[in-house]
């Protein structure tokens, strides 16, 4: 018989490749990748492949294989115990908001959008019980709350037909195509004529399109995309710095700091495992 419980849960895990983590929900889980983490996410006979633009909704008592999709991934599993369930229900349920339904809902593994507001939700509650450590402040209540009803009001569009945009803006066929080469060459820089041509466009029209779509230059986004790699190897604790240096392209540990430096505002000697954090129930 499950025990009932009062607040909810927040792990923050890393696995870098080749590596396998295997996570089990005691509780219905959102799982959200870190900044620009991609992960694969395996359950049964069904795979998912999550970025920021998605989240990956898991039943309890799901047991499922983590993988990066390229060098590591840095994710959020958020579990929502019975008392924050019942108080998103409570305060909303003049919005329509049933615990018969949600239970029904989170039964069932899904992939729903990451909104703007629900990305800016899972970032603030992150912060405030990881990097505060506030796991009982007020903020950290009104946070899941907030988010359990949100995840509420992402199914019931789901199952709707209705379902709301995205976080991600769309892009177009040549800078998707871009982005893809990009990703799958990421520690080996690729020439703007080679993304041209795989891209079926012009040097000049991809750069135009690109900046528009993705707010940078090609040459800005490989930049940045290496030091998130290098934060996601970082925080998994499987490599030294000048392990990790090496592993995302560059030719000496001293350009990697200073690079590293200026993206995150400290060395990434500073940085540390990450570890498991869970909410004290209250």
């Amino acid at each position: 018989m499950n025990k009932k419980t009062t607040g909810a849960t927040l792990e923050v895990l890393g696995v870098a490749a080749p590596d396998v983590l295997v996570l089990e929900t005691r509780l219905p889980t959102v799982v959200s990748p870190l900044e620009s983490a991609i992960g694969i996410f395996e359950h049964r006979s069904e795979r998912h492949t999550i970025d920021r633009s998605r989240l990956l909704l898991l039943p309890q008592g799901a047991k499922v294989r983590v993988r990066a999709h390229t060098s590591a991934l840095s994710f959020a599993a958020i579990g929502f115990a019975d008392a924050v369930i019942d108080r998103a229900v409570l305060l909303n349920g003049r919005l329509g908001v049933t615990r018969e339904r949600f239970d029904g809902w989170l039964a069932i593994p899904a992939v729903v959008p990451r909104t703007v507001w629900v990305h800016e939700v899972i970032h603030r509650y992150v912060f405030e019980c990881h990097a505060l450590e506030e796991t009982a402040s007020d903020a950290a209540r009104f946070l899941e709350v907030e988010l359990a009803k949100e995840i509420y009001f992402l199914l019931r569009d789901r199952d709707g037909g209705a379902e709301r945009a995205s976080i991600q803006r769309e892009r177009s066929e040549p800078v998707r195509r871009a982005v893809a080469h990009i990703e799958q060459h990421l520690f080996g820089w690729t020439a703007v004529s080679e993304l041209s041509r795989v891209s079926g466009t012009s040097e000049s029209s991809l750069l135009r399109a690109f900046r528009r779509e993705v707010g940078e230059s090609p040459a800005a986004y490989w930049r940045a995309r290496k030091l998130e790699e290098a934060l996601h190897l970082l925080s998994s604790g499987s490599h030294s710095v000048a392990e990790v240096s090496e592993r995302v392209g560059y030719e000496n540990a001293a350009a990697f700091g200073e690079a590293f430096r200026r993206r995150f505002g400290r060395p990434p000697s500073t940085f540390k495992p990450r570890k498991v954090i869970r909410r004290a129930p209250s």
